[in-house]
């Protein structure tokens, strides 16, 4: 296995699919350059090259993330121009607040993409530091996944 292809599983395990394939969405659907969502996202170009390439892992700034998802949210407005400049201009405040979907799931309550996330931090730590985080932090969805987190990686054991 390459490191480049190690990078983009990953890229998956981070943000549910390599970046470059991410990227590529954003650049067909929105008709722009790597140049130009380089400069949209607040990245340098070469930087957003490294990722789309799968050569770096992740994205440092997670305004920059958050600026790339709200791109993806928003790629069925009718004025892409008017997108690009809203979010160009934009900086995100992040939370550790979780929006709900349409799609979370009714049973448990978690939205799509925890699995993901607890197979990720499974891989990240030992059970017992999983569970004490899930213990710290309460209820809610971050202390759910982190519970996931915990039983994944007792499971690899």
């Amino acid at each position: 296995m390459t490191a480049t292809h190690d990078y983009a599983e990953q890229q998956r395990a981070l943000y549910g699919a390599p970046l470059g394939e991410r990227f590529g969405v954003v650049l067909k659907e929105y008709g722009i350059s790597q140049r130009t969502l380089a400069a949209t996202l607040g990245l340098s170009a070469p930087m957003l090259s490294q990722l789309a390439s799968a050569r770096r892992i992740k994205i440092g700034n997670p305004a920059v993330y958050a600026r790339l998802v709200m791109l993806e949210e928003r790629i069925q407005e009718e004025d892409k121009a008017a997108v690009l400049a809203e979010v160009r201009e934009s900086d995100p405040v992040l939370t550790t607040q979780v929006r709900p979907t349409s799609s979370q799931n009714a049973d448990d309550g978690t939205a799509p993409g925890h699995d993901r996330l607890a197979s990720a931090l499974a891989s990240l730590g030992r059970p017992a530091e999983l569970t004490s985080a899930a213990e710290a932090a309460g209820e809610g969805p971050l202390a759910s996944v982190l519970r996931r987190a915990a039983e994944l990686a007792e499971g690899r054991r």
